[in-house]
């Protein structure tokens, strides 16, 4: 073979090679595992909620001898809670008030029995999941507080506004034992309340005497800003970033997380979702089991509740929205920039928008002035009663809260204040009682 005729053998299969190549790289399918990307959002899995620990009682009254006794004790609740999830119940129906043969308001309020309140009402078809009912059908129905009666083998479940009285049948024993568990010596133990009647379908209970609470002071901790902004998008990689006053905005075009760095506060909204928000169809709406349900697994999924510190407080089933309240040693707490609160409200098919603090309590310091002592229930519903820009009729609720304030300390570490102040609630806002010495009180409504 001459070298001519060798070279062009070679080129042929150098050539050959080369088409075989491109034809494979052309062609190559790799293998990967299968993804699916729907609209739903990336989960962020962190201190994950059930029903049980974010529907809880807010306080504790015992009536007994015409006197009454309250408590807020995380303790005292959960050693309650406790007891009560373990009953077994049956029979769940509703009773009449002209046959328990009492005005509604005697009925709840009798002597000889203890009052378990809730922020708002509960529906049972959601609350079934946390008690051990053992009826296989169980009426639909919501409650805002349980009675338990001395002597009685009956719990009650009441809602308040709407005079709804339902009763489920337990062991008497275990009734019995409950009642000399909590109920007896609640008088030593609890600070007395007194009954003040608002309007002809409800009497509030406030402390007789003045109440000493500590102030608190707590460093605060951040969340991960770009954990919420991975949790919130569908597709993450496609958000952009500007810096706007507050803090920053994040959006793809549809969706908007703003983050307010001064407040420590992000609000997230999908307005794709806003023209089914509202719908004359009945049908457009989720049941409030359903949205209570819903918005507890969302914020379990997305950027959870820092340091399991907050407790349903309201929910409007007719506006699709939900709100959880910061609670700390009992005492919900408020600030007028939003600062305690995580609001849900929901379109058809997904959140609409979702508005939360980004920052937890990290540790408490010894703070400057406290104790403070709160003035009497009395002296509240005095005050009240003397404003004429407060409708007293129209108060639904008075309960001491913390107010949070924000501020920095030497290091520039940011700080915030939990002062002991007195709320009173109309509708679902809250307002600060007004005293004399205060500039005017804060009138501005707090949800």
């Amino acid at each position: 073979m001459n070298f001519e005729r060798a070279k062009s053998i070679i080129l042929i299969i150098l050539v050959g090679t080369s088409i075989f190549l491109t034809w494979s790289i052309w062609t190559y399918e790799p293998e990967y595992d299968p993804f699916e990307q729907s609209s739903e959002f990336i989960k962020i899995k962190s201190d994950v909620q059930i029903v049980s620990d974010v529907i809880k009682p807010v306080s504790i009254l015992f009536h007994g001898n015409g006197q009454h006794f309250q408590t807020s004790s995380p303790v005292e609740i959960n050693e309650m809670e406790n007891e009560f999830l373990q009953w077994r119940f049956s029979g769940l129906k509703e009773v009449s008030v002209k046959r328990l043969q009492r005005k509604f308001d005697d009925f709840v309020h009798e002597d000889g029995s203890i009052e378990i309140e809730f922020s708002d009402d509960i529906p049972i078809s959601l609350y079934k999941t946390v008690l051990n009912i053992r009826d296989k059908e169980v009426p639909e129905f919501s409650f805002d507080r349980i009675i338990i009666k001395q002597n009685e083998s009956a719990v009650y479940f009441v809602s308040y506004d709407q005079e709804k009285i339902y009763q489920g049948m337990v062991d008497s024993k275990k009734l019995r034992n409950f009642m000399d568990s909590f109920y007896r010596g609640s008088y030593d133990k609890h600070p007395e309340y007194m009954a003040e009647t608002i309007n002809s379908k409800r009497t509030l209970f406030v402390p007789e005497n003045p109440v000493e609470i500590n102030k608190l002071e707590y460093y605060i901790d951040s969340l991960d800003i770009g954990n919420l902004k991975n949790a919130l998008f569908s597709f993450p990689k496609f958000v952009r970033q500007d810096s706007v006053s507050v803090g920053e905005e994040y959006t793809d075009g549809t969706r908007l997380m703003t983050v307010n760095k001064e407040n420590y506060l992000i609000s997230y909204i999908n307005p794709a979702q806003k023209s089914k928000l509202f719908g004359s169809s009945s049908d457009l709406l989720r049941s409030s089991s359903d949205l209570l349900q819903k918005s507890i697994d969302f914020i379990n999924d997305h950027a959870g509740w820092e340091n399991n510190n907050y407790r349903f407080a309201y929910m409007s089933e007719n506006e699709q929205r939900v709100v959880f309240r910061l609670f700390v040693n009992g005492y919900p707490t408020f600030n007028e920039s939003g600062m305690t609160e995580i609001e849900q409200i929901w379109g058809k098919e997904e959140i609409y928008s979702y508005d939360r603090p980004y920052f937890s309590l990290d540790s408490v310091l010894p703070s400057e002035g406290s104790p403070k002592t709160l003035q009497s229930g009395k002296e509240v519903i005095n005050q009240l009663k003397s404003k004429d820009n407060i409708d007293f009729k129209s108060v639904e609720d008075i309960s001491i809260g913390y107010k949070l304030n924000k501020s920095l300390d030497s290091k520039l570490v940011t700080l915030v204040t939990l002062e002991p102040t007195w709320y009173y609630r109309i509708g679902d806002k809250w307002f600060i009682v007004p005293f004399d010495e205060d500039t005017g009180g804060d009138q501005s409504g707090l949800e």
